[in-house]
């Protein structure tokens, strides 16, 4: 269900590491991830709604961040953090591609982050900007495994095609393996895939982020984990999530070079 709606501010902080604001034209999201932490917090917030099943769009939401550019912010600003800006409702109602625009005298450094090749729309956009880039979230290069994953998303490999046609265009992009699950996508060789792919598309700059264990996701996930010992790994991990962010990050680029110089 896609909804208008209005918004207070357009610009507003981030605590994403490396963006000093975020952006979100449209709450809610249509690729209905089941990891997505976004749908948890908003149950935490008192939304009763499936996340996934409905699309807000914030019809004032350009109105309100030119005034706010005016106040002259700086640093790097974030399309998106809690929805996808170039999800289906983007393509009728172009928020995304206004803020862009309007962006481009602001002086900001702006990374765009997408499931969506729908990007490429507005590589022209993106080029006038000073400082851009664009980042593809990818949990796997799978697409039957994605589409059960994000069903609602583009598959792996029309989003690996818009990384290269970026890349060949001269926009700078970068991959966020996100999230890593234990016992779906967490093998080395799994990661190894799409740092490779990602290599092929273009790019070097791949980053990790490991799963949030919020009940909801949680639930969601087991119920699509079919395989015993895969199951084991995630029941393992949801035990103790420390312990697994932990040893995650202090061999996941061990364990990824081997298998890429095999």
């Amino acid at each position: 269900m896609v909804t208008e709606t209005h918004c207070r501010t357009a610009l507003n902080p981030s605590r994403i590491p490396g963006a000093q604001w975020c952006l979100n034209p449209y709450r809610g999201c249509g690729h209905a991830c089941v990891y997505c932490y976004a749908g948890c917090l908003a149950v935490g917030r008192g939304e009763t709604r499936t996340w996934g099943s409905f699309v807000e769009v914030r019809t004032n939401f350009v109105e309100r961040l030119v005034p706010q550019l005016r106040r002259s912010p700086r640093g790097t600003v974030l399309l998106s953090t809690l929805t996808d800006p170039y999800q289906a409702a983007e393509g009728h109602w172009g928020l995304t591609a206004r803020c862009l625009t309007v962006l481009a005298p602001a002086g900001l450094a702006v990374s765009v982050l997408t499931k969506s090749d729908l990007v490429l729309r507005d590589v022209a956009l993106l080029r006038a900007l000073p400082r851009a880039a664009v980042g593809f979230s990818l949990t796997t290069v799978d697409d039957g495994l994605a589409s059960l994953l994000e069903p609602g998303a583009p598959s792996p490999s029309r989003r690996l095609a818009a990384l290269r046609e970026l890349a060949r265009a001269g926009v700078p992009t970068w991959v966020f393996v996100a999230p890593v699950i234990p016992g779906v996508n967490d093998a080395a060789e799994s990661l190894a895939r799409i740092v490779q792919a990602a290599r092929v598309a273009g790019t070097r700059d791949v980053a990790f982020d490991p799963f949030n264990f919020y009940p909801s996701a949680v639930s969601r996930v087991r119920a699509l984990i079919d395989r015993p010992a895969e199951r084991a790994v995630f029941d393992r991990a949801c035990r103790n999530p420390a312990a697994w962010r932990r040893e995650l990050r202090r061999s996941v680029w061990t364990r990824v070079r081997s298998c890429l110089e095999r």
